[in-house]
């Protein structure tokens, strides 16, 4: 029998042969029933439980109740008979509306009586089911009847059947299933919505692959947690090609936009078509505008239709002081606006707004984002004054390709067309579209920037130098641009004009713009003094400028060798920001400058505690910035030896890089992650990333560049390239050079394994330079190494263990085991094996493996060896490191020669 469809509030039974549903969806259910395998035992255990006589589903609205227990009932498979009843949801109750279809199928005979029709729909039960157990699944009892209710409770009692009845909550239901659930009769499953870390497992057996945090966190915020939808969505994004398969890594490639002509329209077009007139025209004016103060919600419509909808989980209001109403589901109101027509579109505006604009100063930034969306979907342009508020909102929001929209409502002669070009810069250079951005803001004439006060100069001045310096061969033209900002403003201070009484409000912003292309040169001693100056100005006039200073200060500290100061700073700016006004931008500038401060201190976990800390970050912003998230995880890991556990979190930021290259990291990127595959001696995918790390160099900050080299080189350092080590040193005497302490130590840390005595020297000189443990590490090894101490190479394992730094501890412990060997130290002989057996377990490859009294091979012999050793052919050897296959073939001989070995395995453990 085919299941029959009613709308909502008409009383409705279905019954559906359980094994031809269980047939057609059982490749869609299988990921559901995964999600809520749990829930699912639970009542099917209950089920067959003696004396239980069924199970009532609770659960918010939304969660899936419903949908559980379709799952529940398709898991039965064909031993049993299934019933679904549904009740009316308002109105007067008519009696045996649960039976309805029932009645007209009994014969007169039974009709006669209340007792009759008991008796009547009892034997029609029996006689349908045959053999099998009867299931009577019951969505919304809530407005049963008493009628229905009586049947209903004599089926059960006579062990006819077992039920399974869905609700909010137990409060919800007649008072004869309390009794029963008081009595133990009925037994109660209380669902959840997924939480993050549940949708995210869910994806990852769906799809079969790693996943992006952005990914994970825009479809659980769409879908509520609702597997069934997580279903459906994954299903419409992969057929609209937005959900791809990049390398072994699941990502989006843009927002995800929910059009007509898929799973989730049909879903919330079936619930739709269920309610009222006057309830789908209250969904269609909140799909439309987002959000509407329920004042002026409740004078359009009833008070009743709203309050129904908020009780049957359709609405949503705030505490906030005007009670916001809202749809409580994304999705429904995204998928409802996609199917309304633009003369609807425009009815339902014109019923809430009339025919004029809000007030600007009225609007809260949710407020423009949706009149102007709403704006746009009627086919109407904004105004000058609201398009470029719009847009610039868009751009704080991370949803660039709204700015776009907004800011191309603003043409060339409106007052608002320099401001526009600005926002239409910021929204590329979010979309990774570097030159477009550029040619924004030389879109703007000169004519146009000489009529610019002194202030709106220096904000169109800072995203053009933004601009530049994302444009490969035009960072160099930055200071000239800030040289000329700075004779102009002193001609403001002269002549007067424009603006003019805001010109230190303009010279701050300057200085700060000075500084911050002075950190990206990397050029930190000619502005350490001036950071310090304006970050202790506490002024209220400059809390901003002050606070961000403050930012580029820990930055400047960390490189040049103060790294102490910086974490003190760190603590002292967090303080500040989280007790100061809520500036937009603030929070993100100081994670970027205070993680790379923690990372270059050693403090690789205060880094991830830092990136999860502050607001969270909205799908949208993810979309954009999720892979610098993502990169940053994999990196602070990376550092800390942990190459294995980075590998995730660095692909995942590799392909996200790859389709939108923001902040130009795909270098860097891919540079780290085959330093991880290096950890992990797994030389064919560290020689693949390091390839594509040399093809895709662009413009970067002096940090970001030098994260970058020295990843690529410690990468080949692990693989042996006797040439990195020279880079290494190369690349410390240059920051010397410059006073940048801290990254000349830790590539001289790099540098130094199996390194030379004058390298020695000169790290443990630096390492008087610098603060914190991360340099006297730096400053023991040295020592130790230069000494041949087994003693003090102790000490610094010690120091690498209290930063949890795995693999330098691993390096520390076999050089003390090496130097205890050569001086006969046998109780540090025996203490440094022991420590080593253990670090052995945790780190997947040794960064040096102790001699003891195995012959001593060349840099080339022990590279060629370790690859060998991975299963790597002679071929494949050759063509990584640039030899012929006859080099590596004679290199081999010796190797097997000097260990006394007789096939490629037995080298893994030797070299």
């Amino acid at each position: 029998m085919s299941m029959e469809t009613q709308s909502w509030g008409d009383a409705s039974i279905a019954v559906e042969p359980t094994g031809a549903r269980g047939n057609r969806s059982a490749g869609h259910l299988k990921w559901s029933e995964l999600a809520r395998s749990v829930e699912i035992e639970r009542i099917r255990s209950a089920l067959s439980q003696n004396g239980c006589l069924g199970v009532i589903i609770t659960g918010a609205h939304g969660v899936g109740k419903t949908s559980l227990g379709r799952l529940v009932v398709s898991s039965l498979g064909t031993a049993s008979h299934v019933i679904h009843l549904r009740s009316k949801n308002g109105g007067e109750p008519t009696p045996y509306n649960c039976f309805g279809f029932m009645l007209a199928r009994l014969e007169q005979r039974f009709l006669a009586s209340p007792t009759g029709i008991l008796q009547g729909i009892s034997a029609m039960i029996r006689d349908d089911a045959g053999d099998k157990d009867v299931v009577i699944v019951v969505d919304n009892p809530m407005g049963i009847d008493e009628m229905s209710t009586g049947v209903l409770m004599n089926v059960l009692a006579t062990g006819a059947a077992r039920i399974i009845a869905i609700a909010p909550n137990v409060s919800d239901l007649p008072a004869d299933f309390h009794w029963l659930l008081q009595d133990g009769r009925l037994s109660e499953v209380r669902l959840e919505t997924l939480t993050r870390q549940q949708t995210s497992e869910v994806l990852s057996a769906m799809l079969g692959h790693r996943l992006t945090t952005a990914l994970v966190s825009t479809f659980h915020t769409i879908t509520g947690g609702n597997p069934m939808l997580l279903e459906s969505l994954v299903s419409e994004q992969r057929l609209s090609g937005n959900l791809v398969l990049e390398g072994s890594v699941w990502t989006l490639l843009d927002e995800v936009v929910l059009e007509g002509g898929h799973g989730l329209e049909e879903i919330v077009r079936a619930r739709w078509l269920r309610e009222d007139i006057e309830t789908r025209n209250v969904m269609e004016l909140l799909a439309c505008a987002r959000r509407v103060p329920l004042q002026s919600l409740a004078a359009l419509f009833s008070a009743k239709t709203l309050a129904d909808m908020e009780d049957s989980g359709l609405l949503m209001v705030d505490d906030s002081e005007r009670r916001w109403a809202s749809l409580r589901l994304q999705y429904v109101a995204d998928v409802i606006r996609s199917w309304l027509t633009v003369p609807r579109r425009r009815k339902l505006r014109s019923m809430l707004l009339g025919d004029t604009a809000p007030e600007l100063w009225e609007m809260t930034a949710e407020d423009l984002l949706g009149y102007a969306a709403w704006t746009h979907e009627c086919m109407e342009q904004l105004g000058p004054g609201h398009a470029l508020a719009a847009a610039g909102e868009a751009v704080l929001h991370f949803d660039p390709h709204f700015a776009l929209t907004c800011a191309s409502d603003i043409r060339r002669t409106d007052l608002q067309w320099v401001g526009a070009q600005q926002r239409k810069a910021e929204a590329h250079m979010l979309l990774a579209e570097h030159c477009a951005a550029l040619d924004a803001i030389d879109d703007v004439t000169p004519g146009q920037i000489d009529e610019l006060d002194a202030v709106a100069l220096v904000e169109f001045v800072s995203v053009r130098c933004s601009a530049l310096r994302s444009v490969g061969g035009r960072a160099g033209s930055v200071s000239q641009v800030l040289d000329e900002t700075r004779d102009r403003l002193e001609e403001f201070r002269r002549l007067g004009g424009p603006g003019a009484e805001r010109l230190d409000e303009a010279f701050q912003q300057l200085q700060l713009e000075e500084f911050i292309n002075k950190a990206y040169l990397g050029e930190y001693t000619d502005i350490i003094e001036a950071l310090e100056e304006a970050a202790a100005d506490r002024s209220p006039r400059s809390v901003g400028h002050s606070i961000n200073c403050a930012i580029i200060l820990i930055e400047a500290y960390a490189v040049t060798g103060r790294e102490l100061d910086a974490l003190r700073l760190v603590d002292q700016t967090s303080l500040r920001i989280s007790k100061g006004p809520d500036i937009p931008g603030l929070w993100d500038h100081f994670r970027l400058r205070a993680f790379g401060a923690m990372l270059l201190s050693g403090q690789w976990r205060s880094c991830l505690r830092l990136l999860a800390s502050g607001p969270a970050a909205t799908p949208l912003k993810l979309q954009h910035r999720g892979a610098v998230l993502e990169l940053a995880i994999g990196v602070a890991n990376l550092f800390s030896g942990r190459g294995e556990k980075a590998i995730d979190s660095l692909l995942s930021a590799v392909a996200q890089l790859e389709h939108r290259p923001v902040m130009n990291l795909l270098p860097v990127a891919y540079a780290a992650t085959a330093f991880a595959y290096g950890q992990q001696g797994n030389s064919p995918d560290a020689y693949k990333y390091l390839a594509l790390a040399e093809q895709s160099e662009g413009p970067s900050s002096y940090i970001v560049s030098w994260a970058g080299q020295f990843c690529a080189d410690m990468a080949r350092r692990w693989l042996g390239e006797p040439d990195a080590r020279e880079r290494l040193v190369e690349a410390a005497r240059e920051d010397i050079a410059h006073y940048r302490y801290t990254t000349a130590g830790v590539s001289l840390v790099g540098a130094t394994v199996n390194g030379r005595d004058e390298d020695f020297i000169l790290m443990e000189e630096i390492a008087e330079h610098r603060q914190g443990p991360l340099a006297r590490l730096s400053g023991l090894i040295a020592k130790g190494c230069h000494g041949r101490n087994p003693r003090t190479m102790m000490d610094a394992a010690d120091v690498a263990a209290g930063l949890e730094l795995d693999a330098m501890e691993a390096r520390c412990v076999a050089l003390a085991l090496d130097f205890a060997r050569q001086t006969s130290d046998y109780n540090t002989t025996r203490q440094a094996q022991s420590r080593l057996d253990r670090l052995s377990q945790l780190v997947a490859e040794l960064p040096v493996i102790p001699r003891g009294n195995t012959p001593l091979l060349t840099e080339r012999e022990r590279q060629i060896a370790r690859l060998a050793g991975h299963g790597v052919s002679n071929r494949e050897i050759a063509k990584d490191i640039g030899v012929s296959v006859r080099t590596v073939e004679g290199h081999l001989y010796q190797v097997f020669a000097k260990l006394s070995v007789s096939s490629r395995r037995d080298l893994l453990g030797l070299v």
